[in-house]
This record gives structure tokens, sequence and C-alpha cells, in this order.
């Protein structure tokens, strides 16, 4: 046999395989799912933040948590005031009255998570690394579980505050928050207590 027919056939023969494996899994190899972007529970992963957004992630020490979407920590010796992106939780109105339904439960909720922690860390987005009230907007990170992912599933927080380019991540959050709409979870079992424009404890009344 010529090394042609030779070439010819392994050539042929991995045409076949492709379509093949197209077939079965309805893919091909190049097509395979990515699946960096998130780990092994599908929460999306400090990596992957760290890959989309072009930035390192940082250390965080707790000190302690205002609300459940607005926390204290020192960083490199200073202390800061973090405030979640695209996220928004409950307010407890400190000095302002009584506590909106659900802020005692989202705030104790990040307590508990960052009281136990063994390692907390943050990730900037491609935007602004603060707000007008300077502190410091973050994906923040408990033992590698995005905070904020994890109170849009427990149904403690909706997704708020969008202001390009600070929003890399607006898509997966919409989803998880849709998920946890769905089983009318904390917040989302009352209709029309969050609204666009914020949280409205006058229809639970």
């Amino acid at each position: 046999m010529k090394m042609q027919d030779i070439k010819t056939l392994i050539t042929s023969g991995t045409i076949i395989l492709a379509v093949a494996l197209y077939i079965i899994f309805g893919r091909s190899p190049a097509q395979e799912k990515d699946t960096t972007s998130t780990d092994q529970n599908g929460a999306i992963s400090i990596e992957h933040v760290e890959e989309k957004t072009g930035n390192q992630r940082f250390d965080v020490d707790y000190i302690k948590a205002y609300d459940g979407d607005t926390i204290q920590a020192t960083i490199n010796g200073k202390k800061q005031k973090i405030r979640l992106l695209m996220v928004d939780t409950p307010e407890m109105n400190y000095n302002k009255g009584e506590a909106q339904p659900y802020a005692k439960d989202a705030r104790d909720y990040t307590i508990k998570l960052l009281e136990h922690a063994k390692k907390i860390e943050a990730v900037y987005d491609v935007g602004p690394e603060t707000d007008n009230y300077d502190r410091l907007l973050a994906y923040v990170f408990i033992d590698d579980v995005m905070l904020q992912e994890s109170l849009l599933k427990e149904g403690l927080a909706a997704v708020r505050f969008i202001h390009k380019p600070n929003n890399t991540f607006e898509d997966e959050f919409r989803d998880i928050q849709q998920d946890a709409e769905k089983e009318k979870l904390n917040i989302w079992s009352h209709q029309n207590y969050f609204q666009k424009d914020g949280f409205h404890p006058e229809v639970l009344k």
C-alpha cells in the first residue's frame, strides 16, 4: 500500500470517528462543554471570575456584616466596607425603623457563612472598584463558593444595581434568581415584595 493511500485512510477514519461522536453525543470533541467556568457543583468558580475579569483574588479578613449584602473587613491591614456586586438584600434599617422582612435572615445567613469560613477571598469586576460611598465592589468567595450566588440560591437576595461594565456575571445571576423565584424561596414567597425599585414591605401587611 502506498504512503498516500495510508494517509487517505487515516484522514477518512478521523472524519468517520468525528461523525460518529457527533451522532452519539450531539457534539464534536471540539464542541465539548467547557467546564472550567464552574466547579463540580455547577457553581461559578473563582478561577473563572479571575479569567473573565482579568483581576486576581485578594484575601479578606472578616469583621462584621451590616446587611446580607454589605460587610466590613480588613484588607491589606486596612478596614474596608465591601458591597456585594449586583445583589440586593432587604435592609436592616438601623436607627430608621423596623428591619425589612427577611433582612435579619439574609444578614444572619451571611454572618454564619463568614464566621465559619476557613478562607475568604474577593475579586473585582472590570469596572470601578468602589461606589459613591467608598465601599469596595467585589465578588466575595467563602471557601471557594461565591457569596452572591449562595444568597441568590436561598432566595435571600435579588439581582439589582446593575452598572456596566461591572456586570460580567449578570446573566448567570439572573438564572440563579429565576430558580429561586420558581421555588418561591423566602423573598419570592410573597408576590411583588421585590420590585424594580427595591423591596416593598407594605405588600406583606
